[in-house]
């Protein structure tokens, strides 16, 4: 984690770096633009010194620089422009017709408004993603509000009173309502498209936003570093080659809690979840103090279980003697413990998908039980009992992945075999009396006895039912052995007997099992049907006696939380922004319907833009998410100009005549605005960081598709409804 900082903060710094470029950049289009140092400058000064003011605010309030404001300078400058490209353009509009000073005040009389709503609503937009949960969003958020009111302030103020002093001597002829340059000639082209041609535009539009709304519903949220970052970044290929190589590099943990975790019942279900996170793809490796257990009772046993008797998890407990790892996985008091289980997949989705499994899989565990001796019920409720142990069992064994197609049935077969006593599984066989003698060899040893010469006496003992008082004499006479031998071998036999009498019951079973599901079972699923011989039975009970709290934490559950607080994040900064600027447009046009007209375009460029990312695969991570704040509040600019001046215009010119005007007049400024904003933010896409990249991309490629959508349907749109102005106007007529 350090190595990632370090390699973050650097590709912030170099993400940074890059205002320079787009100070360059959109100092060339400012050229293009405006063909003069004052129209180069001002717009740019602007830019500049709002960027400056808001760094010089995050350096004093003690914060980092991270990968989200590290975009800040290059999308600053970018914005900022804008508001200085309307006002020159506008107050250039003017000088043709107005001396220097009469040209400054009509110009602040006609943008002021105009700016002011585009800056608060610019403000709106990223001040709605302080709404979000994650922190660099809301920082994010913040200070780019303030980099817009920043902006807005000298915009107004600062270009007014310079050009008041320093008036420019020659104005270029472009910005004549008779210009006839590229831009000019573009703009009446769209104009008689949209008089000629509007249903060809509707439906063409319509066809667009239809596929649009397909493909965003394939968006997906990725919050993975691999996301961010990129594949090429040095820190992913080294996280790559470590998942591949040493099965992750993160870990998912689980916290077990319960006054003791040592309980037969709660370390067999921790086994059941380490079992059950080795189906999913995304996770590997588990390990936890059963592994430790179940080694050493396999070890002593043969048997690769948590065993059910508590005094044996003790003995088992004790041979650990000082061993410091397993010292530390257990809490003082014995009262939690931690499960660790590597993640192999790098990517959200996959983790998360992963993560919900598992809360599946542990919700599904009764976490409150009662323990109940065998010994201690009645003979008639027995089967009741059998049942959650089969279910223990059955439960066991999918954890395992074993799938079992006759689970009913099976479960059936289980209770019946539990309840079936051992010595109805004895064998007459040679070999059930050899496997006896197998398992009391060492005690054999000590007495001086050959198994073999053991064997068919014992052979004939358990084939012909034959009393322990006519085993001891078989033993004294034909083995010599004297009368506390014979009784001292009785009793090693007896219980070794039982032994193997359980063995052959767990055997009938195991071959029970893979009859009904049809598939051999491998040895560590065998030894899960050991749990027939239990002599304890823990069944769910809410006034139950041992309680156990399992739950996962680690940084992909962190990372889990993200990716889900990115989605409601997205949903409620979206809302917030989409409503406050619909209010505000709907009292600064004085009505409903032209506040609901001016949403639509920029709903339509939100919907084009999500659809552009299903359709190109780009997921909603931290830096894309925020696009469409930032498109509601900034790209909803170009539509205020457009209809302020349109307003304006329709008080003294008809309807065909005031789209012409506005078109060619405001929307040289609003082209300019959407063009500059667009290439300065679309350097970011030369960032080192994924995310920063696409972001870039993304809001660049929103600024072009909001202009476009603003200067083909808005006109349409106004052409259709009776505006007060125009009432105004006929009235004058």
């Amino acid at each position: 984690m350090p190595l990632i900082t370090v390699d973050i903060s650097e590709s912030s710094w170099g993400t940074m770096r890059l205002a320079i470029i787009a100070a360059l950049v959109i100092l060339l289009i400012l050229y293009f633009c405006f063909r003069s140092f004052l129209g180069v400058f001002l717009p740019l000064l602007v830019a500049l010194l709002s960027s400056l003011w808001v760094l010089g605010f995050v350096a004093s309030s003690g914060k980092s620089v991270t990968m989200m404001i590290s975009a800040m300078p290059v999308l600053m400058i970018s914005l900022a422009t804008a508001y200085g490209i309307h006002f020159l353009s506008r107050y250039y509009e003017e000088r043709h017709n107005l001396n220097p000073l009469e040209a400054v005040n009509t110009t602040i009389q006609n943008i002021f408004i105009p700016i002011f709503m585009s800056a608060i609503t610019t403000m709106a937009g990223f001040l709605s993603l302080t709404a979000a949960i994650v922190r660099p969003m809301t920082e994010f958020g913040f200070f780019s509000t303030l980099g817009i009111f920043f902006a807005f302030v000298l915009a107004t103020f600062l270009l007014g009173s310079l050009f008041t002093i320093f008036p420019p001597v020659k104005i270029h002829q472009k910005f004549s309502y008779e210009a006839n340059d590229v831009i000019t000639r573009l703009l009446r082209l769209v104009s008689q498209s949209i008089l000629k041609e509007k249903k060809v535009i509707l439906i063409s539009i319509l066809i667009i936003g239809i596929i649009s709304i397909a493909f965003s519903t394939r968006v997906k949220t990725e919050s993975s570093m691999e996301s961010r970052l990129g594949k090429e970044s040095k820190i992913i290929k080294t996280m790559n080659y470590f998942n591949e190589k040493f099965g992750g590099t993160d870990y998912l943990y689980v916290y077990i809690q319960s006054k003791n975790v040592k309980n037969p019942y709660v370390l067999r279900q921790m086994k059941k979840i380490e079992d059950y996170s080795k189906q999913l793809s995304a996770l590997g490796e588990p390990s936890s103090i059963t592994d430790f257990l179940i080694q050493l009772n396999n070890a002593m046993e043969n048997k690769n279980i948590i065993p059910a008797n508590e005094d044996k998890i003790d003995n088992l407990w004790f041979l650990a003697g000082d061993n410091a790892y397993i010292a530390n996985m257990i809490g003082e008091q014995n009262d939690e413990t931690l499960m660790q289980i590597r993640t192999k997949d790098m990517t959200s989705t996959a983790l998360n998908q992963a993560i919900n499994q598992m809360r599946e899989f542990i919700k599904n565990i009764p976490q409150q039980v009662r323990k109940t001796e065998l010994s201690k019920i009645n003979e008639e409720a027995k089967p009741e009992y059998y049942a959650y142990l089969v279910e223990e069992i059955i439960s066991s064994l999918e954890a395992k992945s074993v799938k079992l197609n006759n689970k009913e049935e099976l479960k059936e077969e289980l209770i019946k075999i539990a309840g079936t006593p051992g010595s109805e599984f004895k064998k007459d066989s040679e070999e059930f009396s050899n496997e006896i003698l197998n398992v009391s060899s060492l005690e054999i040893e000590d007495l001086g006895i050959e198994k073999i010469d053991l064997l068919p006496i014992l052979t004939s003992y358990t084939r012909d039912n034959k009393s322990p008082d006519d085993l001891i004499k078989d033993l004294t006479e034909k083995i010599k052995l004297s009368p506390d031998d014979a009784v001292y071998l009785l009793g090693i036999l007896e219980d070794s007997k039982i032994i193997v009498e359980n063995r052959e019951k767990v055997r009938f079973a195991q071959l029970s099992t893979e009859k009904l599901t049809g598939q051999n079972l491998k040895d560590e699923e065998k030894d899960i049907l050991w749990y027939l011989m239990d002599e304890a039975i823990y069944s769910p009970d809410n006034n139950g006696d041992i309680e156990v709290s399992f739950q996962l934490t680690g940084i992909p559950v962190i990372s889990d939380k993200i990716n889900n607080s990115l989605f409601k994040g997205q949903v409620k900064s979206m809302i917030i922004a989409f409503i406050a600027v619909a209010i505000m447009l709907m009292i600064q046009f004085g009505s409903l319907m032209v506040g609901l007209l001016a949403m639509i375009s920029i709903t339509l460029t939100i919907i084009t833009a999500f659809g552009t990312m299903g359709l190109l695969n780009i997921d909603l991570n931290i830096g894309s998410i925020m696009v469409a704040s930032i498109a509601i509040g900034a790209g909803i600019d170009y539509t205020i100009h457009y209809i302020s001046r349109y307003k304006n215009e329709l008080t003294r010119r008809s309807k065909i005549e005031a789209m012409k005007i506005t078109l060619t007049g405001t929307g040289r400024a609003i082209v300019f605005n959407s063009i500059s904003v667009a290439a300065g933010v679309f350097v970011l896409g030369f960032s080192e960081i994924k995310m920063m990249a696409v972001f870039g991309k993304l809001i660049g490629s929103v600024m072009i598709l909001s202009v476009i959508y603003t200067l083909t349907l808005l006109p349409i749109l106004l052409n259709n409804i009776k505006l007060k102005e125009e009432e105004r106007s006929e009235i004058k007529l």
